[in-house]
């Protein structure tokens, strides 16, 4: 049987030391928000977003907790969580975690919009799944309306870093820019503070090329497709010559001159062997052509508010930042006292757990070890039992082998006890 063909230059395997370094994630959603389908539905759509490097089949159940979830992100190399959640009155927030020890953003979802909402609304929707190919690759993420990282305050320096640490870096040099296919962008408004996340997928089109010469492009790639009218022509050079089908668009697909890019397009040739003056096999030629970028929203959409950032990832931690709460620096510094004192409490209690812990490990092994003493001693004694019965039964044989060798005693021979004396004289 035929060995099945690899490709390797397209197909190139990534190693286990650069797949190490790319941030995973894990979207979920816990307690009353299990309830809320609205809510189950925007997980989903978020768990598409954050594609591919996320955990886009995870199932929640009633009775996990978060400390599950955390317990399993260490061995599946998870660096991001993020965790929606619905209170008693009806209030969404969003936490965004850093493991293994923090720092956790919480933002307050004010409004959303899901992805069946964003394509109701669009004239010419894109229609995209879980396994398309706009979800092969993540997203290029842009921020926007951010204060400069050298003159923002210290929680804004900490949330850009968290958002730019939600994907792996690009590298320009290795980076292709046709393997870019969507864009994450969160907008930060400076008035009123509030975040909006926008998510797009990249559509691109050919400007230079007549629209005669698009069409026979695209039939090339896509069969539904149909082939340009050549009724009225006489010649193929009507056809690509035509002055009135030049432009590349129409009126319904016009774009501004921003739109308008150039893009580096790699194409392979062959190179024919036959020819003596040609060496090599193949060779990759790179062509520069305009190309008109149009973004097609895909949704979800989310608008939400900074509440607090905390130093830990679960339970009751210091906090580094409240929207709605501004402390003096004597208080900050009596809060961290406290902080601190409650460390110091936690570690001793640690402690003594750990040791009494350890204390209950020693007993039960000592019983053990006295059980298989005792266990040694009865198998001791039981051989020395086992002996001395053997002598026993060897002192019956003989004594029944001696019994075995006396003459038998009749009671018939002596029924006349004067026999016996009958020669005696009294």
């Amino acid at each position: 049987m035929a060995k099945r063909r690899t490709k390797r230059r397209t197909h190139k395997k990534v190693s286990e030391e650069d797949l190490s370094k790319i941030p995973k994630s894990m979207v979920l959603h816990l307690g009353a928000a299990l309830k809320n389908h609205s809510l189950s539905q925007l997980v989903n759509d978020f768990r598409n977003t954050m594609q591919p490097y996320t955990a886009i089949n995870l199932r929640e159940r009633k009775s996990n907790k978060l400390k599950d979830f955390i317990v399993m992100c260490g061995p599946l190399g998870v660096s991001d969580i993020f965790i929606f959640n619905q209170s008693a009155t009806g209030n969404i927030t969003l936490r965004m975690g850093k493991l293994p020890r923090g720092p956790t953003l919480q933002f307050r979802v004010n409004t959303y919009s899901l992805c069946k909402d964003v394509r109701r609304i669009l004239k010419h929707p894109k229609s995209v799944g879980k396994d398309s190919l706009e979800f092969h690759q993540p997203p290029l993420l842009v921020l926007n309306g951010f204060t400069a990282v050298n003159e923002a305050e210290s929680h804004e320096k900490l949330l850009i870093t968290m958002f730019q640490n939600m994907f792996p870096p690009i590298q320009p040099q290795i980076t292709k820019v046709n393997t870019i296919k969507r864009v994450l962008l969160i907008t930060k408004d400076k008035k009123t503070g509030e975040i909006e996340l926008r998510h797009y997928a990249i559509n691109t089109k050919l400007v230079e090329e007549s629209r005669n010469v698009k069409k026979l492009i695209q039939s090339h790639h896509n069969l539904k497709k149909k082939l340009p009218k050549m009724t009225n022509a006489q010649d193929v050079s009507d056809l690509i010559l035509d002055p009135y089908a030049v432009g590349g668009l129409t009126s319904d697909s016009e774009v501004e001159d921003d739109a308008v890019v150039e893009v580096q397009h790699e194409e392979l040739v062959k190179k024919d062997a036959k020819k003596p003056e040609e060496t090599g096999t193949n060779s990759v030629t790179t062509e520069r052509k305009k190309r008109a970028i149009k973004l097609i929203e895909l949704g979800p959409r989310i608008n939400m508010s900074l509440m607090k950032i905390e130093e830990g990832l679960v339970g009751s931690s210091k906090t580094l930042y409240h929207a709605a709460v501004t402390k003096t620096q004597r208080d900050m510094d009596e809060l961290d006292a406290k902080h601190r004192q409650k460390e110091k409490l936690k570690a001793e209690r640690r402690s003594k757990q750990q040791a009494a812990v350890q204390a209950k490990l020693d007993a039960k092994k000592a019983k053990k070890a006295k059980k298989a003493r005792f266990a040694d001693d009865d198998e001791v004694k039981g051989e020395a039992n086992g002996e001395e019965e053997e002598e026993e039964e060897g002192e019956e044989e003989e004594e029944e082998n001696a019994d075995e060798d006396m003459p038998e005693l009749k009671a018939e021979d002596y029924e006349n006890d004067s026999d016996l004396y009958s020669d005696v004289e009294v």
